[in-house]
């Protein structure tokens, strides 16, 4: 029977095509393992750990609403004077719509950085785990259903009179990532003359899992690819630093780049001698995710924490139907110092 699956459908084409099939962040650079599995391990504390939230068109009835935790740490970190390994776990959950259209995810990545010289890294990154899909069908409607006597022309309890239900599934799903860092360093302390950053590329979904809420023929899944930099240019002699970033994810047909910069406003200086007092920073800064959004964010780093709070403001033709009410994102970091300082970080 013809189903008229077709509008809805589209609705869930257009989300999950437009943004990669995949979670997304619009700060995407706090949220380092989703990005790239190389980015494991990849900042100057022994651990961290982040919590991110993504709620989507608020304006309508059932928005769209992702939840990330990650963790992560490095071993050996500035003893080893070749590099160090890293391992990180990952869980994320994402529901959109009506029929609360679901994606959970746990990962394990692992991660190796490799010390070109004292001003370099190299870092190659891996990462497996398991997804699971859930689609809510019994919220569907279709043609038989639709009675001119009823209210919004659709009655419930009207038979469907469709044979082919709509199940979960799951799968194993890999990913690896290769990332380059640079760090020029500080000609001293307060000179804020440094230079820093990475360049990364990612492909996610290597094994192709395939896909299907039916019971007719499974699709596999395209191979993402993400591309992102991220880079520091300390102003000298002064407390402000501009920070560019960029993102590109490519999937099958569907795309997603983001390019903006934050400006940070550094309030409180780290300790000279030891990393016990971490730097205090206040950033503002807006990305623009091309055709889709304008982004303005937020973020405060105090001691060991660091909280951003991002929205977009949907500036696409999906603006009339959500009021230009993208989402507002909120991550929180928490990092633990290394307490013995050395000038071979790059972090």
């Amino acid at each position: 029977m013809k189903k008229t699956l077709t509008i809805i459908l589209l609705g869930l084409v257009a989300y999950t095509g437009s943004y990669a099939q995949d979670v997304h962040f619009s700060q995407f650079y706090n949220a380092p393992m989703v990005t790239n599995p190389a980015l494991t391990g990849a900042f100057n504390a022994e651990h961290r750990i982040i919590a991110n939230y993504r709620g989507q068109w608020g304006s309508i009835d059932k928005p769209y609403t992702t939840y990330a935790l990650s963790y992560d740490c490095g071993f050996l970190k500035n003893t080893i004077s070749s590099g160090f390994p890293a391992i990180g776990l990952q869980f994320y959950a994402d529901k959109a719509g009506d029929l609360k259209m679901g994606i959970i995810q746990i990962n394990l990545n692992l991660a190796y950085h490799l010390a070109l010289n004292k001003n370099h890294f190299l870092t190659a990154g891996i990462e497996g785990g398991y997804s699971q899909r859930s689609l809510n069908g019994t919220d569907m409607r279709w043609d038989s259903q639709y009675d001119p006597l009823a209210e919004e022309g659709f009655n419930a309890n009207l038979p469907s009179n469709e044979t082919s239900g709509f199940k979960s599934f799951g799968f194993a799903d890999f990913g690896a990532g290769l990332l380059w860092t640079f760090n020029n360093g500080s000609t001293n302390m307060s000179s804020n003359d440094q230079i820093k950053g990475n360049l990364g590329v990612a492909l996610f979904h290597l094994n192709r899992p395939k896909k299907n809420f039916t019971n007719f023929e499974p699709k596999s899944m395209f191979i993402k690819t993400t591309i992102h930099a991220n880079v520091h240019f300390g102003i000298p002699n002064t407390n402000l630093a501009i920070v560019p970033s960029f993102l590109c994810e490519l999937q099958g047909p569907a795309r997603e780049i983001l390019l903006g910069s934050l400006f940070r406003f550094r309030l409180q200086e780290k300790s000279k001698y030891t990393n016990f007092v971490s730097e205090t920073a206040l950033s503002i800064g807006v990305h623009y995710r091309f055709g889709d959004a304008i982004i303005a964010t937020g973020m405060f780093e105090w001691k060991n924490y660091a909280l951003g709070i991002s929205y977009d403001v949907n500036t696409s033709k999906l603006s009339a139907a959500t009021k230009s009410m993208g989402g507002l994102e909120i991550a929180l970091r928490y990092q633990t110092p290394i307490f013995k300082k050395s000038d071979k970080s790059l972090y």
